[in-house]
């Protein structure tokens, strides 16, 4: 049992057996204990002020003027919390133990565990604390959170315990202590005045500089050991960041608890491909540690770098094999395909083509409305889901074998595939029930209350009379707030999500007033509720939202793309501090700016767009046609993205 552990356990037990006297000499103890730990560490404890940076558009404004730092050198380097700088400050002023306050700068970023290196000119030499490794903690030992936000003289003090020693895929400490802006960029100490490491927030869903900030003060809260970062040091204060290391694959199955890692897709000319891993291989382990499950391959990834290599043992077939994988701070960036196809809903065991979209790769190449697509190059297709993967997932940039029978004959046609469209594609025909189709007992349509009972949101769903013929259905979910109100525009949806086969989930901020970044998973949850009543197609779901609902409609995709393929963001860009994914073969996003004509929101958000576009995402700037500038849409506007939802699944 560690040193710190026995004390508590002590404490805790002579606590129970002591008279009232004796009860009251422990408390004096502990916080005696408490104190003489916090005054150990105390001088290496700074305030942060930034001054100026880019301000907040579209999206809940986060990001605080005021923060916490740690000194990790006597010569004036200072860890503190990404969360602190994500406005981009113009100007950083450090008050330092004497109660000087100089001028600070940035060094470098950590984004993997969203940590920042700042320097200050210092002629004194500065207190360095003692740093505890995280092999020698047990959850349950005292935990002490220290901040100087708000305070430049005294740190605040919030006492807790280890809950947990590795949190967030292997990047964190967990404590119970009450963390928050009040102390993030500050020390997790333990009773005798280490430090267990650099308190920021984190979040296993969310990789961004805000992710786990929902978290704050509720008993959950993360520290980023200090002596790992230490080994790290020398390369933040050479100015190079150190980023997530990426391995460039997309894994078969969606339960990362119970799935083995067995690869589905290898993206092109990643660390992956370049040394050997193939589609189809199962990892089994990296760096002498087993992967029996995917959640074990995330914690071997969270705890790694770009630049670093590691040795994975790959099962394929029978065979057992080897490969060395550098770790890559980048990838090039996933450009989709696109055939320009639309293949038939109601035919689930073939991909039959409805439609051949005008000046593409298929309409080039001779592809025809019902040719049924048997093979694409060394693929075996017997599903549209199985044609999508083949395309999305083979080397871009030549010509590929797509084997197609037209009535009895086999054709093979040489296709080339071309960049998914930057603007809305013509019409394409309403979906259509097969023939023949009955009613399907105990589909409820209509227009029904749909708010959770564990939520505060108000939230409402509308389900076409078509549900109960079609064999799936699109879905869109409206996110208003108090500037874009749903209302007016409730009757046209409905209208045309009885033409296009879609049902509409309305869904309010808990506020009535904006949404903010932890509503992320309400919404979720809603669509899975959704999902669990009716049969809806991913391919054709998009979250349509106007201002800080049209940030929700970008954040809520950019982490739900497994449920979500579109994203309309009406007067609004996305949020800052948000870690936007990449863009990935078996993830797709198609993202739609709405925006009225020369608008200031148009022009801010121009910059997002080429960020997007660089990063091969599929991106179609658009004006709105509604007399009310952003904060409605009219009914062509409407009509205009049911279209486009409508074509959202081709290929």
């Amino acid at each position: 049992m560690s040193k710190p552990l026995s004390i508590l356990s002590c404490l805790l037990g002579l606590l129970l057996l002591a008279s009232p006297g004796q009860a009251q000499q422990l408390n004096v103890a502990e916080q005696e204990a408490i104190q003489a730990a916090v005054d150990r560490v105390a001088a290496s404890v700074v305030q942060i002020e930034t001054v100026g940076g880019l301000i907040e558009g579209g999206g809940p404004i986060e990001g605080a003027s005021r923060t916490t730092g740690t000194i990790v050198s006597p010569d004036g380097f200072i860890l503190s919390t990404l969360y602190g700088f994500i406005q981009e400050p113009s100007g950083i002023l450090v008050t330092m133990p004497s109660g000087k306050r100089v001028a600070g700068k940035i060094i470098a970023k950590d984004t993997q565990r969203n940590l920042i290196l700042l320097k200050v000119e210092t002629d004194t030499e500065l207190a360095v604390p003692e740093g505890v490794a995280r092999e020698q903690l047990q959850p349950g030992q005292w935990a002490i959170a220290l901040g100087k936000t708000f305070a430049k003289d005294v740190p605040s003090v919030s006492v807790g315990i280890v809950s947990a020693t590795h949190r967030v895929w292997g990047k964190a400490v967990q404590t119970d202590a009450k963390i928050s802006p009040n102390n993030y960029g500050g020390p997790l100490i333990d009773i005798q005045g280490r430090v267990i490491g650099i308190l920021t927030p984190l979040s296993p869903q969310d990789p961004g500089a805000t992710g786990g900030f929902e978290w704050y003060d509720s008993g959950i809260g993360f520290a980023v050991p200090l002596t790992e970062i230490q080994q790290r040091l020398d390369t933040l204060k050479e100015g190079e960041d150190l980023k997530p290391g990426l391995l460039g694959i997309n894994l078969k199955g969606k339960d990362i608890v119970a799935d083995p890692a067995e690869i589905a897709a290898v993206r092109y000319n990643s660390p992956a491909q370049v040394a050997g891993i193939q589609e189809k291989d199962i990892l089994i382990g990296a760096n002498g540690r087993p992967i029996e499950r995917q959640a074990q391959l995330k914690h071997i990834l969270g705890e790694a770098y770009a630049g670093d290599t590691l040795e994975f043992k790959v099962k394929r077939g029978d065979e057992e094999l080897t490969f060395s994988v550098t770790l890559a701070a980048e990838l090039i960036p996933y450009e989709r395909p696109f055939l320009g196809i639309q293949l038939d809903r109601n035919t689930l065991d073939a991909a039959v083509v409805t439609h051949v979209f005008d000046d593409t790769a298929a309409k080039t190449s001779g592809v025809q409305p019902g040719d049924k697509i048997v093979k694409y190059d060394d693929t075996e297709i017997d599903a549209p889901q199985t044609l999508r993967e083949a395309v999305a997932t083979a080397e871009p940039d030549v010509a590929h074998k797509l084997v197609v029978l037209r009535g009895d004959v086999e054709q093979t046609l040489d296709v080339t595939p071309e960049s998914m469209p930057n603007q809305f594609l013509a019409a394409t025909a309403k979906p259509a029930a097969p023939e023949g189709a009955e009613d399907r007992e105990g589909i409820v349509t209509g227009e029904s209350d749909f708010q959770l009972a564990e939520e505060k949101n108000s939230a409402k769903l509308f389900v076409p009379e078509a549900a109960k013929k079609l064999p799936s259905l699109g879905l869109v979910v409206l996110l208003g707030d108090a500037e874009f109100k749903i209302e007016p525009q409730w009757e046209s949806w409905k209208k045309h999500a009885e033409d296009f086969g879609y049902a509409v989930l309305e869904i309010q901020p808990a506020s009535e007033s904006r949404w903010t970044r932890p509503e992320i998973s309400v919404v979720r949850k809603m669509i899975d509720r959704v999902r669990d009543n009716y049969n809806i197609d991913a391919t054709r779901t998009a979250a349509v939202g106007g201002k800080s609902g049209g940030a929700m409609a970008l954040l809520h995709g950019f982490e739900n793309r497994d449920v979500q393929t579109g994203a309309v963001t009406i007067e609004a860009g996305i949020p800052r501090g948000t870690n936007i994914p990449d863009n990935e073969p078996l993830e797709r996003l198609e993202i739609v700016f709405l925006n009225p004509k020369d608008s200031d929101t148009a022009v801010s958000v121009a910059p997002q767009i080429e960020a997007l576009e660089k990063m091969k995402f599929a991106v179609i700037p658009a004006e709105t046609t509604g007399n009310g500038g952003g904060s409605e849409l009219s009914e062509a506007d409407i009509e205009t993205l049911s279209n486009w939802l409508n074509s959202l699944d081709r290929i």
